[in-house]
């Protein structure tokens, strides 16, 4: 195959690797294919920091790094942090091919492999065969960064319609701008019309999502379990199905499924931290232990670490051991989160429940307290998962006022949030409270939804002043409430479109969007209603 010159040398690359021989080593090899712009980086923490400050269209990344994150945990986090473009390659360096790097690996979807040892023709070869399918992935690339995402879908089809080589990449690009703007049936579309020509895992797994989006459980369950059978190596499907099981509570189904996945690929941190919640409500005390101790031991040096998993296998070795076990477990937290108010939280919730199993009555007030406190401290747009840890800790003090009150205002300040509304579910059916609290969920929520609609409904008619003392109102008890925030925001902007933009008006639609944007910096709603702001402000 014919390649135009400079398809590898006008470019940025990356070299990481724990070795400088290695480094450099590829470094002249890149040089000797006609490249000059390479940085270097020694281990994965300074590959995460360099991927901040430039975008960088080849990575050559070798796996085993030494201490600190290996390869997978830098392709982790950089595409966790969304520091690679669709542009970019991302090569793995490896020696190693044990399952469990493997399969780990594989689960972020490197562009490709290099085995040690190889040689400059040969790194030559595969680069330009990579960088060839990236070519035309650029201008998307810089339509979704700037989230636009119908510029960037009319991009595709224009591309698609050409039919090249890539032409699978592009539709499975597409379906994912589909499923992340929420166009739901347009997605199903495209991975049916992909399907009736070739059975492709991707297409079957979007399939899978939009019917689980669509709140279609049972025909998302069907979908990614025929992937499973068909595909067993293909874990994100595990993943789906387990929490397709878990929102219709089938956990007992979902608690197998993932440990299945994790046997499979045991080092995917949210997966192990999954089973481990599901198993504590099944009361499968060692599964619990063994799956948060492996998310602590993957999750050190990953973007998913999480002192929620530390918190929970402390609680879980004091149950299935002692309390000094579990005591020491804690002290771990300390060394991986430096100076973190959340960690702070999540241990002195914990030492309160070891310590009161202990019989220590004073220490664990004295723990409960300080985890109370530094649970009112946080912004509640960010500390759903605390109140629901507190609401626990209070229920175990018999504390069931107190905790049904966390639950009540983490509802009220995400009631469109299912996945949280299903973890609200979950800790009430594991703390044994009254069912009636399940009615009380949707009772809340019902009454939010109400008063957004009323809101709306007020600015359809033109009645904006109207709306917004409604929804303003509505936000004094709930206000961390993404939707009531956005509402606000809009009816604030039509009463500028209306009567003219002000300083006083321009700073309080800003104020409630920065709410959204620190819990949901991506949320399509939010960055609308920014654009339509900007627009605003420079005509």
């Amino acid at each position: 195959m014919f390649f135009k010159p400079g398809l590898l040398e006008n470019r940025l690359y990356l070299v990481v690797d724990d070795f400088g021989d290695m480094r450099s080593m590829i470094k002249n090899m890149l040089m000797a294919c006609g490249v000059r712009e390479i940085r270097l980086a020694r281990n994965g923490n300074e590959a995460i920091e360099k991927l901040k400050e430039e975008r960088f269209d080849v990575v050559l990344c070798d796996y085993n790094l030494g201490q600190g994150r290996d390869g997978q945990q830098v392709l982790e986090e950089a595409k966790h942090r969304n520091l690679l473009g669709l542009g970019s390659v991302f090569v793995m360096v490896t020696a190693e091919n044990t399952r469990d790097m493997v399969m780990g690996a594989v689960e972020y979807e490197p562009d490709s492999y290099l085995t040690k040892p190889f040689n400059k023709d040969f790194l030559k070869t595969r680069l330009e065969k990579l960088i060839a399918k990236k070519q035309n992935l650029l201008q998307i690339e810089e339509a979704v960064e700037k989230r636009n995402y119908t510029q960037a879908v009319q991009i595709l089809d224009e591309k698609i319609a050409a039919k090249p080589a890539n032409c699978n990449e592009l539709r499975k690009i597409k379906g994912d701008i589909l499923v992340n703007s929420e166009k739901l049936a347009e997605a199903r579309t495209l991975f049916e019309e992909v399907l009736a020509i070739r059975e492709l895992p991707w297409a079957r797994l979007g399939l899978g999502k939009c019917n689980y989006l669509a709140q279609n459980y049972q025909q998302a369950i069907d979908e990614f379990h025929r992937i499973k059978t068909q595909n067993p190596n293909y874990t994100l499907a595990y993943d789906w199905l387990a929490k397709s099981h878990k929102r219709i509570n089938q956990l007992t189904e979902a608690e197998e499924i993932l440990k299945e996945a994790v046997s499979i690929s045991p080092k995917a941190v949210p997966r192990q931290q999954m089973l481990g919640e599901i198993a504590l409500v099944n009361q499968h005390q060692e599964i619990a232990e063994s799956a948060f101790s492996k998310a602590v031991k993957h999750g050190r040096h990953s973007v998913y670490k999480h002192p929620s998993n530390y918190a929970n296998l402390a609680k879980v070795t004091a149950e299935n051991h002692d309390g000094v076990a579990g005591l020491q477990v804690l002290k771990q937290i300390k060394k991986d989160f430096n100076k973190d108010a959340k960690a702070d939280f999540y241990q002195a919730s914990a030492e309160s429940l070891i310590h009161e199993a202990m019989g220590n009555s004073d220490l664990a007030r004295t723990s409960l307290d300080k985890a109370a406190d530094l649970q009112k401290s946080f912004d509640q747009s960010e500390d759903s998962d605390c109140a629901l840890e507190l609401a626990k800790t209070y229920k175990n003090f018999g504390m069931e006022e107190e905790s049904l009150e966390l639950l009540k205002g983490a509802i009220l300040n995400n009631h469109t949030d299912e996945q949280l509304m299903d973890e609200v579910k979950l800790t009430i059916s594991s703390l044994d409270m009254d069912e009636q609290a399940v009615g009380t969920i949707d009772t809340i929520r019902e009454e939010v939804a109400t008063l957004n609609r009323k809101g709306v409904e007020l600015a359809k008619n033109g009645q904006l002043d109207e709306a917004t003392k409604l929804l303003k109102e509505t936000s004094t008890r709930m206000p961390a409430n993404r939707t009531v925030n956005l509402n606000i925001a809009l009816v604030l902007l039509m009463s500028m479109e209306r009567e003219g933009p002000s300083p006083a008006m321009i700073d309080e639609i800003k104020g409630y969007l920065a709410r959204v944007a620190k819990a949901d910096p991506n949320n399509n709603t939010l960055q609308k209603l920014y654009a339509r702001l900007k627009t605003m402000l420079s005509d």
